[in-house]
């Protein structure tokens, strides 16, 4: 819902972006909805990509270009830092601070962003 809403916030305020990154796929497939409501054709009227790499992204009427994270390097790492922070022997955080940790990604194009000029 807040997808649409925020398409439709955009188109009212006569705007027309080429493309639009949402925040994940939900919000990428509301604003799609809206954009086909009004008319307007994906990817050739705008171009829209998502976050998460969902499994509604892959059977839409147009599918979902998406960023693909490494959920399970994600998992793993989250997994590790909880069990560190409980044993104390997290190292890698300071009082008031945190650590920067990284899982790879990949961009999974799909119907939302393919064949646009």
């Amino acid at each position: 819902a807040d997808g649409a809403a925020a398409m439709a916030r955009l188109l009212d305020s006569g705007e027309l972006p080429d493309a639009v990154f949402a925040y994940n796929d939900l919000i990428a497939i509301g604003a799609m909805r809206v954009l086909s409501e009004r008319g307007l054709r994906i990817p050739e009227d705008v171009a829209v990509v998502g976050f998460d790499d969902i499994t509604e992204g892959r059977y839409g009427l147009v599918t979902l270009t998406t960023i693909s994270p490494d959920k399970q390097t994600i998992a793993r790492l989250a997994v590790r830092s909880v069990v560190e922070g409980l044993l104390g022997t997290d190292e890698g955080t300071g009082p008031g601070g945190g650590r920067e940790l990284r899982a790879e990604f990949r961009l999974v194009e799909r119907e939302s962003t393919l064949g646009r000029r």
